[in-house]
């Protein structure tokens, strides 16, 4: 027991500062949203927060990962934990859209370092074969925060003020980065070897390290690519649901708010699931088959017409969700080495907020010419078709593994 505590010790204090921000995070996002529209009684103020993390992660795609691989990604945590609990906490006195962008943007500047810093930062603390277990966990507090931060959020609103909720967030940021200030400084030294050059000649020689780690690594590529192709589709779904929920289906705000907390219990319940089984599943078939699944619920949604078959939809995608992304979490951190995490990360995060922008605006207007009903049902067919396309890949690089290796439990775990 003692040698157990000792090994969680760690993890579990990363896994507490990173609980408490996602807490604070979906505090924020409710009573953002509230606060602008009360402020502009706009849709468009509303709608334009959301484009500003995918830009911010556009504009640092390139540099912000040759920094993170540089430097300490513990004092990089702490430093954006405290410079973003600073930023909101100025935001509910601002009294002008733009400089309350302004300050949003800078916000999802910071998030852009601490994302992929603590990204390797897991890496390096967790040892390779706990990773599954860690995320599992991590997935249960992010299912936590969905269902707790709304809440919170809401009870703020109504019993103080919107100023009150976003100074939470900035106060969980603060809890955040003192609680990492207590984890241990992990650092593994750049294998870029260069000396005192230009930083510019830096980036250049970082961006060909990751293109020839993504041709060296084409069966990683191309499954980052077709899962991330899956989760924006599916994002770009997120955008229609309330239009979709209410004029095709037919569902009150009512029941649109119950949905979604059906689909947090999903996601809850799958989470709790992964915990307890995670030492007996297997990498490729969580990406592959919780693809599938996950897809299967999209598309049950997809042709419903009443609120019972959308909240059976909503069930199966929340409950194997949480498997796909807790095992493509998994096999992202264990194929990438934790000293180039950063630079493969944030440019890969480059591709994936471009092609976000390009699929929110898209589906917007896909959805005036053609209609919410066509667009929702086609999209979730492109979705179940990409994620049959990634079972096969996963599961077939598995069989071939488990038959070039005389040990099938050597390779279990790995694709």
């Amino acid at each position: 027991m003692k040698e157990s505590f000792r090994e969680w010790k760690a993890p579990g204090l990363l896994l507490s500062a990173v609980g408490i921000s996602y807490i604070g995070d979906f505090i924020y996002l409710v009573a953002l949203n509230l606060f602008v529209f009360a402020k502009t009684d706009s849709v468009a103020a509303v709608a334009g927060l959301w484009i500003i993390g995918p830009i911010a992660g556009i504009i640092t795609g390139f540099w912000s990962g040759s920094m993170i691989d540089r430097l300490y990604k513990k004092h990089i945590m702490i430093l954006t934990d405290v410079i973003r609990g600073c930023l909101v906490a100025i935001i509910p006195l601002l009294s002008e859209l733009w400089s309350i962008y302004l300050v949003l943007f800078v916000i999802s500047l910071c998030s852009s370092f601490f994302k992929p810093a603590s990204t390797a930062y897991t890496v390096q603390l967790v040892p390779k074969e706990k990773l599954l277990r860690y995320n599992s966990i991590s997935s249960i507090l992010i299912t936590g925060s969905l269902v707790l931060g709304p809440a919170i959020a809401g009870a703020l609103v109504q019993f103080s003020s919107y100023q009150v909720a976003i100074w939470c967030n900035a106060f969980s940021f603060l809890i955040s980065g003192f609680l990492i200030f207590f984890l241990p400084n992990l650092h593994l030294k750049s294998d870029s070897g260069e000396g005192k050059i230009k930083y510019l000649n830096v980036i250049i020689n970082d961006l060909k390290m990751v293109l020839t780690f993504l041709k060296k690594n084409q069966h990683f590529l191309v499954v980052y690519v077709l899962f991330q192709f899956i989760m924006t589709l599916a994002i770009a779904l997120d955008s229609q649901e309330v239009i979709f929920t209410q004029k095709v289906i037919g569902l009150t705000e009512s029941q649109f708010s119950l949905l979604m907390s059906i689909t947090g219990l999903g996601y809850l319940a799958g989470s709790l699931l992964m915990s307890v089984f995670a030492k007996k599943m297997t990498i490729p078939y969580l990406i592959g088959f919780g693809s599938i699944l996950f897809s299967a619920g999209y598309v049950i949604y997809s042709f419903s017409t009443t609120f019972l078959v959308a909240s059976l939809g909503f069930i199966i995608l929340g409950f194997f969700s949480s498997f796909a992304n807790t095992g493509f979490q998994t096999f992202f951190q264990q194929s990438i080495p934790s000293q180039q995490m950063g630079r493969i990360g944030t440019t890969l995060s480059l591709f994936q907020s471009s092609l976000l922008i390009i699929t929110i605006l898209l589906a917007g207007l896909l959805s005036e010419v053609f209609g919410v009903k066509y667009l929702v049902i086609g999209t979730t067919l492109i979705i179940a078709l990409s994620a049959f396309s990634l079972c096969l890949l996963t599961t077939s690089s598995h069989f071939k593994q488990k038959r070039s290796i005389p040990s099938a439990g050597s390779v279990k775990g790995e694709i």
